[in-house]
């Protein structure tokens, strides 16, 4: 087997590509689908429309433009506030402090 990131040789019994990292897609494996959470980043609103795009592995763009559309039809705002309401926000990371290396006064 092949790793489809960097084409490392690998065997059959790895997850991840020992070369680069990349996890191993294994034929006729289900699916991982990302968490269903509202985006920080990608966010105009409230992160509902970008975190329904990275669940269903669409463009954000096209996501919002149908649930405009939707909205146009009354069914989109109540869906928007529900996701807005049910959904949780992405956790934010922060990075680890940085030890200082200053000497200390004696």
């Amino acid at each position: 087997m092949y790793c489809s990131s960097c084409g490392f040789e690998m065997t059959d019994n790895f997850r991840f590509c020992p070369q680069c990292g990349t996890a191993v897609k294994i034929p006729g494996a289900p699916r991982a689908y990302p968490p269903l959470r509202r985006m920080r980043d990608d966010k105009k609103i409230a992160g509902v429309c970008s975190g329904l795009a990275r669940y269903i592995s669409l463009d954000t763009t096209l996501v919002r433009i149908l649930m405009v559309c939707l909205a146009v039809w009354g069914i989109g705002l109540v869906l928007y506030i529900v996701c807005w309401i049910v959904m949780p926000l992405d956790p934010l990371y922060l990075a680890a402090p940085q030890a200082q290396n200053a000497p200390m006064a004696t």
